[in-house]
């Protein structure tokens, strides 16, 4: 029998991290915190061997394409960090709120009282996949990487202070490393969740790390270890015995390459798959398929339309808010994913499990009357716009003609521009582009507010709307150096009432996610850690 399961994954009142201490404090209106060493979260306490689990065997999971860079330093799609985060270990992760040190390199990390100077310990004993010791050199190294322009990281401003200064990283010892700041680095532990260290002994003294033949046989830290590459087949790990958190159960995990969603599904039923991540429109499909689990989390993932500022007619913000208004949401929503049940509607560019997410803001959306007006306001008639979006959902196909539809009920034609997704990657990212005018886009960026700012902050690399707006940057300059508390609060609703009234940014969609998983397996609770961080080392093959 097919089994369904729903995760307790992050909540509307998830906590926020900052200046080293778990900000629960916050809702019960204390002061700002003292200096404390950050606090483990209950979930590293450690589990015994699941009484079900067998060790060995091999796990299929797959993915829609080919990765496009496993570094870490480098990873910008979805495909790429699925197998990335068997091969690399994190310094750490926020879940529920609070700093989980399970899976990750450091033991501890803690900070100064206005959060300008944080120390990072690391574990004991921790060594990469080629035995070669992890050390603080190799933190020291990475971080540089990160911050050194010529190495164009895409992550590099994770390490700015609200100034646009680097932070400085200083060795204290083979364990310790401090990083140190101009001003109060608020935000820096959800920045530094989100980084990895790479190997010194292996990378040092590359020109372009980002394009060395060296990522293609990687040199990792996680519990699972490169071992075979067949383009456009599949990606073969292999376990890791000396893997810091225990030897991993499984032999061997195999990502399968399989573009095509259906394609995917037979592999599934057919037990060639044993793992998937799938969309709402396949839903009903997987559910009747016997022997698997569909596990339900809360994605963290947003669906949006991106207005490209670099057209003319879209520098008005009146145009812009008069595509809002010619469309609904909630019929936008039911269209993509045909049914309601599997995304909710999104009035913020922050999520719901966001620190200072507000949920009252002015809805933009559903007033077509409203919309002629604007456009007349603008003085704009006959509005030809392009619409570019990736081909790796159906859900996005069916979006664009939604849009394509609706626009058209106010006078505005829309030329679709499908596009694969390697292909659309480029276009988005290319430099002043103005091959399109509006975007379908999606983002992930966790619980701490001021990462928002890379997609609509001026020269941001997923800014794709092509935003400049020196009031906004201040506001997202202002929140990243503010201590926890009313202020900071203040500063973030300030930017989410601006992004919403100037329609900088379309957010269509909060997306549910369904991760199946074949009941030859078990872990799963373990191993999706928050939205899509994932631990391989808790899955494993059942008796």
């Amino acid at each position: 029998m097919r089994k369904e399961k729903i995760l307790a994954a992050a909540t509307a009142a998830v906590l926020a991290i900052t200046a080293g201490i778990p900000a629960a404090a916050e809702e019960q209106n204390t002061e700002a915190a003292e200096n404390t060493t950050v606090q483990e979260s209950e979930a590293d306490a450690g589990s015994e061997t699941p009484a079900d689990a067998v060790q060995g065997g091999n796990l299929s999971v797959r993915i829609s394409d080919d990765p496009l860079n496993i570094n870490p330093l480098y990873v910008t799609d979805l495909n790429s960090f699925t197998i990335m985060e068997s091969l690399y270990s994190p310094y750490f992760e926020i879940v529920g709120g609070e700093v989980y040190y399970g899976n990750g390199l450091l033991e501890n990390v803690s900070s100064n009282d206005d959060s300008t100077v944080f120390t990072l310990t690391l574990k004991d004993n921790l060594k990469w996949h080629d035995e070669e010791p992890i050390t603080a050199d190799d933190i020291v190294f990475s971080m540089d990487v990160v911050l050194d322009a010529d190495q164009a990281v895409p992550y590099s401003t994770y390490l700015l202070d609200a100034d646009g200064n680097p932070g400085t990283v200083t060795k204290v010892d083979d364990k310790t490393v401090e990083i140190s700041f101009g001003t109060s680095n608020t935000g820096f532990l959800g920045s530094l969740s989100q980084l990895y260290c790479i190997p010194q002994h292996i990378y040092d003294g590359v020109e372009n790390i980002g394009q060395s033949e060296l990522n293609q046989e990687p040199v990792g830290s996680g519990p699972y270890r490169f071992q075979s590459y067949d383009s456009g087949q599949q990606y073969v790990v292999e376990r890791f015995d000396d893997y810091f958190g225990g030897t991993p159960y499984l032999d061997t995990i195999t990502f399968k390459i399989i573009k095509d969603t259906n394609t995917a599904i037979a592999a599934l039923q057919s037990g060639d798959v044993d793992m998937l991540s799938i969309s709402g429109s396949d839903y009903q499909t997987v559910e009747g398929i016997d022997g698997v689990t569909i596990n339900h989390y809360n994605s963290g993932n947003v669906d949006a339309l991106g207005f490209n500022e670099l057209n003319e007619s879209l520098a008005d913000e009146r145009v812009r808010q008069a595509i809002a208004y010619a469309l609904n949401k909630e019929d936008l929503i039911t269209f993509a994913y045909s049914s309601s049940n599997y995304a909710q509607p999104a009035y913020s560019i922050l999520t719901p499990d966001t620190l200072y997410y507000d949920d009252s803001l002015t809805r933009y959306d559903n007033d077509l009357d409203k919309a002629k007006e604007l456009l007349q306001e603008a003085g704009v008639s006959n509005l030809n716009l392009t619409l570019l979006y990736s081909t790796s959902s159906d859900i996005n196909e069916n979006a664009a003609v939604y849009i394509q539809s609706q626009l058209a009920n106010v006078g505005i034609t829309v030329t679709l521009d499908p596009q694969e997704d390697s292909i659309y990657k480029n276009s988005i990212q290319a430099e002043n582009s103005t091959d399109y005018d509006l975007v379908l886009q999606k983002y992930e960026l966790g619980a701490e507010p001021s990462l928002y700012a890379d997609i609509l902050s001026s020269g941001s690399r997923s800014n794709y709307s092509h935003v400049n707006d020196p009031d906004l940057d201040a506001l997202w300059k202002e929140g990243l150096s503010l201590p926890n508390g009313d202020e900071r609060k203040a500063v973030y609703q300030q930017i989410q009432e601006l992004v919403n009234d100037k329609q900088y940014l379309y957010p269509i969609d909060y997306t549910n996610g369904f991760f199946v998983l074949s009941n030859k397996f078990g872990g799963f609770d373990d191993f999706l850690l928050q939205t899509i961080y994932y631990d391989y080392s808790k899955l494993y093959q059942v008796q």
